[in-house]
């Protein structure tokens, strides 16, 4: 049985793939080829490397086509608002992620497990059925404009939130479809986290230094205590846990926004 965690180069990813790989046989796969080798190398033993950019379905398929018989599969892959604009956002993080989970199917049998990371900021999405029912169909090759007649996509920090609730209910929706299987799923929510993206982040919107000063743990979290979680979701302990999101935010989520999208959701006739 194979561990497979995408977005291993660094980060959370790779925090996960430490933890993951006394498990047994494991796969670290990243965009950056170079990064997932070096983990590769770091870890020993059982390791491959590959690389996977979530949106190449090429590289995509062929990392699903080295994996005999899957155990977890954890995407912590993904850009932010900071490294890419609205469209691209989009095009990684859920319809990337979305790619991913839909070439796992194949693979899966009973006790499979699927994590997807997403972000606390999906919570500051609100309610709003047209724009979700655009991004409930992620693989649609039209589906960005479908958004677009909803939001700015050119607005980095809509897409990156939007991003990231899509991903929730994505786990929702699959959950159905895994379970039919035996399977599990699962999205995983960090608030800020000390990772090289969060930092970049935090240089761009200095808000978020206050946003962790409020929060209830006053700190940010730790790739560690992220991997620590993922550990517990993809073990027999949770066995009972599926289409759900676990919140790994030093309760970052009681103090969330929503105010930044005032005004900002049209309809589609607009």
């Amino acid at each position: 049985m194979t561990n497979v965690v995408i977005g291993a180069a660094s980060g959370m990813g790779a925090a996960t793939a430490r933890k993951l790989a006394p498990r047994g046989p494991l796969i670290v796969a990243d965009y950056n080829l170079e990064g997932a080798q070096q983990i590769a190398a770091e870890i020993g033993g059982d390791v491959r490397a590959f690389q996977c950019d979530i949106s190449n379905q090429e590289q995509v398929d062929a990392l699903m086509s080295a994996v005999d018989s899957l155990d977890a599969l954890v995407i912590t892959a993904g850009v932010s608002a900071v490294q890419a604009p609205g469209p691209r956002i989009l095009a990684v993080n859920v319809a990337g992620v979305a790619r991913v989970f839909r070439a796992a199917e194949p693979l899966l049998r009973e006790g499979t497990v699927g994590i997807a990371v997403a972000s606390q900021s999906g919570y500051m999405v609100p309610e709003a059925p047209g724009l979700f029912a655009a991004i409930d169909d992620p693989l649609a090759p039209d589906m960005i404009e479908k958004v677009g007649q909803y939001i700015d996509v050119e607005q980095r920090s809509l897409c990156y939130q939007l991003s990231k609730r899509a991903v929730h209910r994505m786990a929702r929706r699959l959950s159905f479809t895994w379970g039919a299987k035996g399977a599990r799923i699962l999205s995983l929510s960090p608030g800020i986290t000390d990772t090289p993206m969060n930092r970049a982040e935090e240089q761009k919107n200095p808000v978020m230094l206050k946003m962790v000063a409020s929060c209830p743990l006053q700190r940010r979290g730790e790739t560690e205590e992220i991997a620590n979680v993922i550990a517990f979701l993809t073990s027999p302990d949770a066995s009972a846990m599926t289409g759900s999101d676990v919140l790994v935010d030093c309760g970052m989520r009681n103090i969330l926004p929503t105010t930044s999208w005032d005004g900002k959701i049209r309809s589609a006739a607009a």
